[in-house]
């Protein structure tokens, strides 16, 4: 004979009435995360358009002076600075939009600021391959060891991705909170980008049909 059990006790610990009101809850979080990166893609959006107007009417891009990696350096500082900025107008708390603010504006030339934010990124992305390596070849130290070791060079590695975490005054928790707020932020400017080329493509590719449809 197997011991009954009992299947109702299981659920009073937690009643119908708490778990919907959890559940309302989270819809709750949810719609307002919806409707944050909604009005920040917007106004995502606004400040870009009116950085990339700002920078068309410059001499070095009417004149071409400007090579296509210059080019490439110029858009990805606009997309960021337009991020910062719909960031901060929303929160005053976040760091990370001040961090790129600053680097902004002590960046002599486009080719600085976020290009060199990128090419720290792959630097520290190659940093911890090799101690992966090097721990791997040299055998296994301890299990508190390695686990310190981890710790701290991810914790190394994060303050060099994030923007503002060099700052001595960021704590651990802090620099966890500034990185969960600039992924989630960083998804919603690359949402708003491919949804900006999509637009351009499917302009495009109907003006082109508008002027075969002329010329036949």
């Amino acid at each position: 004979m197997y011991p009954s059990i009992d299947i109702a006790c299981h659920s009073k610990h937690i009643p119908v009435p708490a778990r919907a009101k959890h559940k309302r809850e989270d819809i709750e979080a949810m719609k307002d995360l919806y409707t944050s990166t909604k009005s920040f893609k917007q106004a995502f959006l606004k400040n870009l358009l009116l950085a990339l107007h700002l920078q068309a009417r410059t001499s070095s891009f009417v004149n071409g002076a400007m090579s296509l990696h210059m080019r490439k350096c110029a858009f990805m500082s606009s997309a960021d600075l337009a991020m910062a900025v719909a960031r901060s107008a929303s929160c005053t708390d976040a760091k990370w939009p001040k961090a790129i603010m600053a680097l902004a504006s002590a960046a002599p030339s486009p080719s600085s600021g976020p290009c060199k934010m990128q090419r720290c990124r792959r630097i520290v992305r190659r940093c911890c391959r090799r101690k992966r390596i090097s721990w791997g070849r040299s055998g296994r130290p301890g299990g508190a060891d390695v686990t310190g070791r981890l710790v701290r060079s991810r914790i190394m590695a994060l303050r060099e991705v994030i923007p503002g975490g060099r700052d001595s005054a960021v704590d651990e928790a802090a620099l966890l909170r500034e990185a969960m707020d600039y992924a989630v932020h960083l998804h919603a400017q690359v949402d708003a980008l491919r949804q900006l080329s999509e637009a351009v493509q499917t302009s495009s590719s109907s003006d082109s049909n508008r002027a075969l449809r002329k010329e036949a």
